[in-house]
């Protein structure tokens, strides 16, 4: 078994413990949101079956909220850089071996590849700050009112320093795909 394979099966084990906790989360959630609803929307004087009905149409935007929220999260959670689970010390370890470009140590290796290759897929993230920005130029420039165009101005520096660092951890990690792995 190779370093990523074990890595992989650690997460799997890591994520099937917090299942069944977080439905039942999300059914405390949904049930709570659709009640708080219903008594915000029903005064004294409504029946019961009113009440009924009532909740029944309260239940249904908390529901399809945690459904698609319960799906993207699981998605999401896939996606999640094995740096995420992982002790401070390795993250500062897995940073400075995609700054330097390799590492002497096969198991820091496969987790410094998986990062690289994440950033690399999330290089899509730079159009966003670009649109981001092109979105607040016209607020900056014709903004009515002085406090309009300082939000939008700090909003520009925010998103330009976002994608600068989005764009040297892509250069970073493009270098160090280039290189050879490391040989156990």
């Amino acid at each position: 078994m190779t370093a990523e394979e074990r890595v992989v099966a650690d997460e799997q084990v890591t994520q099937g413990r917090h299942h069944r906790s977080t439905y039942i989360v999300a059914a405390v959630v949904v049930v709570g949101a659709a009640a708080m609803g219903t008594a915000a929307i029903v005064d004294g004087e409504t029946g019961t079956s009113d009440l009924l009905v009532a909740f029944a149409l309260m239940l249904f935007p908390p529901l399809v909220g945690a459904v698609v929220a319960l799906i993207l999260g699981r998605r999401l959670i896939r996606r999640t850089p094995p740096t995420a689970g992982a002790d401070p010390a390795t993250r500062r370890r897995i940073g400075r071996a995609l700054r330097d470009g390799s590492t002497d140590d096969p198991r820091l290796d496969a987790l410094a590849r998986r990062e690289a290759r994440l950033r690399v897929g999330q290089r899509w993230l730079l159009w966003v700050f670009a649109a981001g920005v092109l979105t607040q130029l016209p607020a900056l420039v014709s903004g009515a009112h002085p406090f309009t165009r300082v939000l939008a101005m700090l909003l520009i520096l925010l998103l330009v320093a976002a994608a600068w660092y989005r764009w040297r951890g892509l250069r970073e990690a493009r270098r160090y795909l280039t290189g050879p792995p490391s040989q156990p």
